[in-house]
């Protein structure tokens, strides 16, 4: 709001906004009063004797208790905290040139070499993502063992699927580093080994491909780990949910292929935009979803019907406040007030969907009393009780 650059408040900037809000208003007394009938179980969330439920006491017995699957995914979260060190790094050294307008002291002195913003910057901004794949792709495969049986071939997948990730994270960091300094001189080399780019895209064109291989190859873990729950009885319950949300949140990934040096740079950045905001914005909280209510159920902290209701009601709400409400973004290719207004006031109701994971999680709080029974259990039932509802 500034008047003085003629940009004041409109009227339909007050009535949308007054919408938005009664629209928050209606959709959250909608969502209160769908769980309300659905929140009635038969079955006890607590009345499966610990049979099926993660705990501590579990993993003190002994290491033959883990699977060779799951200590296969230990590296998947070592590997984590390396790439989020650098990239915390990164930020720094970044933060530090910015302000200093040119290469910081510190980085002068510590690396002896000084690295452009732009390289640093790159780094940190694509390191914040693949850091966080790197903890999922973990703890979905670690947790697989306990759904089936392990198929054949199961570790040598994940062992490849390791392979490739290290793979893709150093040629990344290496490719921009490279190929930003202007040490690619072939411009096609430096296209596909380099750095294509893009923002939030900009590892090479080659790694990107490779990447997308590898997160392939984590689907496929996935599918042969939740397979036999993918029936006509089980279609919508946690383990195939589990599938599903990865599955959808990979699948949108290949928007970013789309984005090429040879067409119009509108079309192009249009389809790294798809990756960027339609990726964040539909499959991370469809992904997370699921994957809450997944970790949930195996910690005995939800029960396994109510989970499998809440996902399914709650991926209906993002996919329709989500896919609308990502136009409250088209202000930059002047779209028409009324598709800004629709993405504004749809994009306000995605926080409906979370409300119900925070209503399961107080539900279980006021259960604790009849929960404390199992901790003799383990520990975790009663400890992770408390992270959840600090986490949501």
């Amino acid at each position: 709001h500034d008047p003085e650059a003629s940009n004041t408040i409109t009227t339909p900037t007050v009535l949308w906004s007054i919408l938005s809000v009664l629209a928050l208003l209606g959709g959250i007394m909608l969502v209160l009063y769908v769980y309300g009938q659905m929140k009635t179980l038969r079955e006890n969330p607590f009345d499966d004797n610990g049979a099926g439920t993660l705990t501590t006491t579990e993993l003190e017995r002994g290491l033959e208790i883990v699977r060779p699957t799951q200590r296969s995914t230990y590296k998947f979260f070592a590997f984590a905290m390396v790439l989020f060190l650098v990239q915390v790094l990164a930020g720094i050294l970044s933060a530090e040139d910015f302000l200093e307008g040119g290469a910081g002291t510190t980085m002068v002195r510590v690396l002896g070499l000084s690295i452009p913003f732009t390289v640093v910057r790159s780094w940190h901004t694509i390191l914040q993502i693949y850091w966080f794949f790197m903890c999922w792709v973990g703890y979905t495969i670690f947790f697989l063992p306990r759904l089936s049986r392990v198929p054949r071939g199961q570790q040598m997948l994940i062992h490849v699927l390791f392979g490739i990730s290290v793979l893709v994270g150093a040629g990344a960091l290496f490719g921009i580093y490279f190929g930003q300094m202007g040490h690619l001189t072939n411009d096609w080399v430096s296209y596909w080994f380099g750095s294509q780019g893009w923002e939030f895209v900009e590892l090479g064109r080659f790694w990107h491909i490779l990447m997308l291989v590898a997160f392939l190859l984590w689907i496929a873990i996935i599918f042969r780990g939740v397979r036999p729950w993918i029936t006509k009885q089980n279609l919508w319950s946690v383990p195939a949910w589990l599938f599903y949300g990865s599955a959808i949140m990979v699948l949108f990934l290949f928007f970013g292929l789309g984005a090429t040096v040879r067409d119009n740079f509108a079309i192009s950045d249009y389809w790294r935009w798809m990756t960027v905001h339609m990726w964040v914005e539909v499959t991370f909280e469809v992904f997370t979803t699921c994957i809450v209510g997944y970790m949930l159920v195996q910690m005995g902290l939800l029960n396994r019907a109510m989970a499998e209701r809440v996902i399914f009601l709650a991926v209906m709400l993002f996919l329709v406040t989500a896919v609308v409400g990502i136009s409250h973004n088209f202000y930059w290719i002047a779209k028409p007030t009324g598709v800004i207004a629709l993405g504004s006031i749809f994009s306000t109701l995605q926080v409906l969907p979370l409300l119900l994971i925070t209503l399961d999680a107080w539900r279980m709080r006021q259960e604790k009393v009849q929960a404390s029974g199992n901790v003799i259990q383990g520990k975790q039932r009663f400890v992770m009780d408390g992270v959840w509802l600090f986490i949501l």
